[in-house]
C-alpha cells in the first residue's frame, strides 16, 4: 500500500498558501482518524509559512468518559508540536442528539479568535450529506453538499477519503477514536453509511459515493449562480414589503430565494425556514385566494394586502397588539424581538463580569425601561436591587425638549451603592446627562449607564454610557417599552414609526 501522506499534504496545502504570515490557524480535532490526519498534515505545512497554528477539541460531555478522549487528542497534539484547548459545551437536545450537538459544537467554534478553522469532513461525508439531502426532499443548495470554503470554516479533505485518513494514522502511529455514536442506527447518517450506501453499492454498481459527490459539485455551481441572481434582484426591493405581480414574474427558484431571505429579514431564527414555510409564502403570491396570513418561525407572520405581500414579526405570547390592525403604523422593524433578547444576556453577561464582589443596584427610568430592567435583571446571575425614577423631556411630540422635569424619585437612600442607571434610548443626551449628574451629587459610590439604544446622529451633550444594546439611526422608532402618546409600548420588538403617524 502506497503511503497516502503526500496526498493529505498536498490536500490541504492550496489553502494554506493563500493565508498570510502570521495568520492563526485553528484545527478541530475530535479524535477521528479525519481529524487527526488533518491536524497532522497541517501541522507538516505550517511551518514553512509562518502561521500559527492551535488545535481545539469539543468536549460535548455526552459520555462517560468524554473528558479522557479529550485528554487523549491534546496528549497527541502535544507530540505533534501543536497547542491543544479544550471547550466543553452545554448540548440543549432541542432537534435532537446529531443536531443538537451539532449546533453546541458550532456555536462554540464560532466564538474562537481565528483566521482559519480546518475541519476534517471527508469524501464519504459528503457523498453521505448528499443521500440525506435526496432523502429529505431538499433543495438544491442542500444537495450541494458542504462547501470546500464557507466563511472561515475550510474542509480541506472533501476529495479525500476516510480510507486514507485511517491509512495515514496507521502510517504515522496516531490512536484515532472511534466515536460510539458512529455506531448507533438511531441516527440517519449512521444508517446511511452502513446500510444505505453499501445497498446501493451492491445493487446500482461501484462508484455511488464518487457520483454523488461529482452531482454535489455540479449543483452548487448552479446554486451559486441562482444565489447570485437572487441577491441582484433583491438589492432593489423592500423585504419587508414585497410586490406580487413582480414576484410572479421571476422563476421560482429565484422567487423561493427571495421568499426565504424576506423570511429572516423579518426576524425568523437562523436556520428555521423549511420548504413548507416558503411554500405557504408562495401560495400568497402565486395562489391566493383570500386565505389569511401565513405563520413562521420565529413570531413572522405574513400577510397579502392589495395585492402586496407584508411581512412583519408576530407580538410574543400574552402580548394584547393586534400587529395586522397597526401594520399601517409602523414603516419598518429595525431590532428583532430575538435580537433584543441575545443583546440583552450578552449585556448581563458583561455587567456580571464587570459588578464581581460589588453590590449593584438598577435603577430604571420609567416608564420606558420596564421591559429592559425586567429582561436584564432575569438574565443577571447575581443578587440585584432595584429601584425607579420618572423624569420626563418628551411630552407628546417626537423630539428631545431638553427641559427635565422629576416625576417620581427614589424610594431608597443610594449613598455609597453601585448604580447602573437602566435607559431605554440616548437620544440627545440632555436627560440622561442630567440625571447622571443628580444621582452623582447624592455620594454615591459609582454611577454608570446601560441604554438598549443609542441614536449617535442625534446627540447634543456627551453622555459616556457604559453599556449600549444597538446603535441606530435617528428616527423615531417604538417598541420594547418605547411610546408614541403612550401606545407600542408593549410591543416586543424595536420598529419605525410610520411618519403619517405625527407630521
Amino acid at each position: 500500500m502506497s503511503s497516502q501522506l503526500p496526498a493529505i499534504r498536498s490536500a490541504v496545502r492550496p489553502f494554506l498558501e493563500k493565508m498570510e504570515a502570521g495568520d492563526r490557524i485553528v484545527v478541530a480535532v475530535s479524535g477521528g482518524a479525519d481529524s487527526l490526519a488533518l491536524a497532522y498534515a497541517l501541522s507538516m505545512e505550517v511551518k514553512k509559512l509562518a502561521l500559527q497554528l492551535t488545535a481545539v477539541t469539543i468536549d460535548h460531555q455526552l459520555q462517560s468518559k468524554s473528558s479522557e478522549q479529550a485528554k487523549l487528542v491534546v496528549d497527541q497534539m502535544k507530540d505533534m508540536g501543536i497547542e491543544c484547548i479544550v471547550v466543553k459545551v452545554d448540548v440543549e437536545i432541542t432537534e435532537g442528539l446529531e443536531a443538537s450537538a451539532r449546533k453546541a459544537r458550532y456555536s462554540a467554534l464560532d466564538n474562537l479568535q481565528a483566521d482559519a478553522i480546518f475541519l476534517g469532513h471527508t469524501h464519504n461525508d459528503q457523498a453521505e450529506s448528499v443521500l440525506l439531502g435526496l432523502a429529505r426532499g431538499s433543495g438544491t443548495r442542500s444537495l450541494s453538499g458542504m462547501a470546500e470554503v464557507n466563511g472561515k470554516y475550510i474542509r480541506p479533505f472533501l476529495t479525500i477519503t476516510r480510507e486514507q485518513t485511517e491509512n495515514v494514522c496507521d502510517e504515522i502511529g496516531l490512536t484515532s477514536w472511534n466515536d460510539p455514536h458512529n455506531k448507533d442506527s438511531q441516527f440517519a447518517r449512521v444508517r446511511v453509511r452502513t446500510h444505505a450506501l453499501p445497498v446501493l453499492e451492491e445493487t446500482i454498481g461501484p462508484g455511488i459515493s464518487d457520483a454523488l459527490v461529482r452531482s454535489a459539485q455540479l449543483l452548487r455551481d448552479d446554486a451559486d449562480a441562482l444565489d447570485q441572481w437572487a441577491e441582484e434582484e433583491i438589492v432593489g426591493l423592500d423585504l419587508h414589503d414585497l410586490d406580487c405581480s413582480y414576484l410572479q414574474g421571476l422563476p421560482r427558484a429565484i422567487r423561493s430565494r427571495i421568499i426565504r431571505r424576506a423570511i429572516y429579514a423579518s426576524g425568523a431564527p437562523s436556520g428555521s425556514v423549511t420548504a413548507e414555510h416558503v411554500g405557504a409564502v408562495e401560495a400568497l403570491i402565486c395562489a391566493w385566494n383570500g386565505q389569511g396570513p401565513a405563520h413562521l418561525p420565529g413570531g413572522v407572520k405574513v400577510e397579502r394586502f392589495f395585492g402586496q405581500t407584508f411581512a412583519l414579526t408576530s407580538p410574543t405570547i400574552g402580548s394584547t397588539v393586534d400587529l395586522a390592525a397597526i401594520s399601517g403604523d409602523i414603516e419598518r422593524v429595525i431590532v428583532t424581538e430575538e435580537a433584543l433578547q441575545a443583546r440583552i444576556k450578552e449585556l448581563a453577561a458583561q455587567i456580571d463580569k464587570d459588578y464581581e464582589g460589588k453590590d449593584l443596584l438598577l435603577i430604571g427610568v420609567l416608564k420606558g425601561a420596564v421591559m429592559a430592567v425586567a429582561d436584564l435583571s432575569r438574565a443577571l446571575q447575581r443578587h440585584v436591587e432595584m429601584d425607579w425614577m420618572a423624569v420626563s423631556s418628551y411630552g407628546s411630540g417626537t423630539k428631545s425638549s431638553g427641559v427635565v422635569r422629576i416625576l417620581k424619585d427614589l424610594d431608597r437612600d443610594i449613598t455609597g451603592r453601585n448604580v447602573l442607571i437602566v435607559e431605554d434610548i440616548v437620544d440627545s443626551g440632555l436627560t440622561l446627562s442630567w440625571l447622571k449628574s443628580n444621582l452623582e451629587s447624592r455620594g454615591v459610590g459609582s454611577v454608570e449607564i446601560l441604554s438598549i439604544l443609542r441614536k449617535p446622529e442625534a446627540a447634543k451633550v456627551h453622555v459616556d454610557v457604559k453599556y449600549v444594546g444597538f446603535e441606530i439611526p435617528p428616527d423615531f422608532v417604538i417598541g420594547y417599552g418605547l411610546d408614541f402618546d403612550e401606545k407600542y409600548r408593549n410591543l416586543p420588538f424595536i420598529a419605525v414609526l410610520a411618519k403619517h403617524m405625527y407630521s
